[in-house]
């Protein structure tokens, strides 16, 4: 009868399994004593314990706290969610939780990963709690939430936009219109919205704008036009309409944009000119340009040989840049015409002398000649009895480098700067690279800051919980090959490095890295993890190139801890 008992119970646990599997959940069932009943296998992909925890008659507390050992601390607000937790009081809380009659919440668990809770006591007392990734639902909701509130900030913008705008179907019916377009008829958007042109406009118009809007919307080039519109109040609307088509060939659009030049325009004169013209006295006048970085660091480089003394003196001189170089020739006289000079460029030998000879002529002076030491007929140049100076534009990169980033420097060491000091070298290298990697900055050496070399998923989970709770980037590597790799793309701060590995053991993962680093100039701390402590085992990771070793199971301070001694520059605590 017994075996026929055990046998029965067997079959259930079984179905119970299935069932969990078919419903990609994990649940446990608890007796009114809180122990152990059944605990579906899948249970261990949420939650960091081991296997031999998950057996009839464990005691609930016992398994809490093995989820609090391993690093994870679920159920709590925001506000305590970065302080430490004491773990007596954090157990309690998880229990009094699960005797409420029904219990549920949503708790992220990691980067990209979110786990439903539900509980339920029943009325034997006995308690049934499942466990539910919602990571994908949770990704969607907040996609949707932000494509919402993007979609809401354009809808504002597009309103708010002074000038007329429009969108159209691949039909040619409205599906969208703003606020300036709608006050040209004076109509409401339900009054255009889901309709044509042709209900709007009279049967000449509607062609005519039928046909621009088809020629856009097949060939998918865009389109300008002139335009002179009457509005609802009859006053008279200038415009230069503009036609796009986008979207894709399932869904294209057809988008129109009215620039309202009104106040710029003066009407055609007869029937045959064109609908309008700019008023004579429009003109442009320059406005504020976007500033080229190379650039501006070539031209201080290249004005330091003319004005030593600072640009007031530029003004008003006559200045005439000799250079084969067509680039600095551009950059020298645009600038010293912008700073007051009167200057020009000389390309050749020949026109030197043909200038010389005309400015002689006309009795212009000449108040200074830049020289490129490069240009051909330099000592005819020189000695042509005019002020000369030299201009070495062969040097342009290294000395373009150090106006780029004198300001920089300067401001990091609180000094002058000395960039203009590095050897040339270092300045004409296309990729320079660095030895002094502790003045480099945490964005400079990488764009996360540990990188953590495990196969365990039960270990990976539980190294990806304690660095959430201190606030680390990380990346987790799967084998030593995807270690090397990962190192290689996201240069961290350091690398917590597991030795039993499949492909390739931690020791020669460790010792790859430590190869490339001589060749890199470059050097990242890497602390072994190990099951065990034999001094066999440390030897082999020093000999390695490996700077220190921790052994499993890890915990909270045991990573803090060995982050705090390779990573220096975290203010503040770190801990969960």
């Amino acid at each position: 009868m017994n075996d026929g008992t055990s046998v029965d119970t067997k079959i259930q646990s079984d179905i119970f399994d299935a069932a969990c599997d078919l419903l990609d959940l994990g649940a446990f069932v608890y007796d009114r004593n809180d122990c152990l009943v059944f605990a579906s296998r899948q249970v261990l992909r949420f939650l960091p314990v081991d296997a031999g925890l998950l057996v009839p008659g464990t005691r609930l507390r016992d398994i809490l706290g093995a989820v609090y050992d391993a690093g994870l601390r679920y159920g709590m607000g925001s506000e305590r969610r970065h302080r430490k937790v004491n773990r007596e009081e954090w157990i309690s809380e998880r229990i009094s939780a699960h005797w409420r009659e029904h219990h549920e919440m949503i708790e992220r668990l990691g980067k990209d990963r979110w786990i439903r809770f539900r509980k339920r006591r029943l009325p034997n007392g006995w308690n049934i709690s499942t466990l539910w990734d919602v990571s994908d639902q949770k990704r969607q909701e907040e996609q949707w939430r932000a494509d919402t509130n993007r979609i809401a900030l354009t809808e504002e913008v597009l309103e708010a936009l002074p000038s007329p705008l429009i969108i159209k179907d691949a039909n040619l019916v409205y599906v969208a219109v703003n606020k300036a377009y709608r006050a040209i008829p004076g109509l409401e958007a339900g009054a255009i919205l889901g309709r044509t042109i042709w209900d709007l406009v009279d049967a000449q118009t509607a062609a005519r704008v039928e046909e621009f809007d088809l020629q856009v919307l097949k060939t998918g080039i865009s389109a300008r036009v002139e335009e002179r519109i009457v509005r609802a109040d009859g006053s008279p609307l200038y415009v230069s309409t503009r036609k796009y088509r986008i979207g894709t060939p399932e869904k294209y659009f057809v988008v129109t944009v009215m620039d309202d030049l009104t106040d710029l325009v003066e009407p055609a004169g007869s029937a045959t000119s064109p609908p309008f013209s700019l008023r004579a006295d429009t003109h442009f006048i320059p406005a504020q340009n976007c500033v080229d970085p190379v650039v501006e660091a070539e031209k201080r480089a290249l004005l330091r040989h003319c004005d030593a003394e600072g640009e007031g003196e530029l003004a008003g001189k006559r200045i005439l840049v000799v250079t084969s170089e067509s680039r600095a020739e551009g950059l020298m006289v645009a600038d010293l015409q912008a700073r007051g000079a009167d200057s020009c460029g000389i390309q050749s030998l020949g026109e030197f002398r043909a200038f010389v000879e005309t400015a002689a002529a006309c009795k212009v002076p000449i108040d200074l000649v830049l020289l490129d030491d490069a240009f051909d007929g330099h000592d005819e140049v020189a000695a042509c009895g005019l002020p000369v100076q030299r201009l070495a534009t062969e040097c342009i990169s290294a000395d373009f480098f150090a106006a780029l980033f004198e300001h920089q420097v300067a401001a990091s060491e609180g000094g002058e700067p000395h960039v203009r000091d590095m050897p040339p070298s270092a300045l004409f290298d296309d990729w320079h690279i660095t030895t002094d990697v502790e003045g480099l900055s945490p964005s400079t050496q990488g764009d996360i800051e540990v990188l953590v070399a495990e196969d365990n998923q039960i270990n990976q989970f539980v190294f990806s919980q304690i660095l959430e709770g201190m606030g680390v980037s990380h990346r987790i590597a799967e084998n030593g090959e995807e270690a090397v790799a990962l190192w290689r793309k996201h240069m961290p701060r350091l690398i917590l490095m597991d030795i039993s590995m499949p492909l390739k053991c931690g020791i020669d993962a460790a010792v790859e890295i430590r190869e490339a680093e001589r060749a890199l100039g470059t050097y990242t701390p890497i602390v072994a993890v190990t099951a065990q402590a034999l001094n066999v085992d440390m030897q082999k990771c020093l000999d390695a190139g490996m700077d220190d070793y921790i052994t499993k199971p890890v915990s909270p301070d045991m990573i803090e801890q060995i982050y705090r001694k390779f990573v220096p520059g975290r203010a503040g605590s770190v801990a969960a």
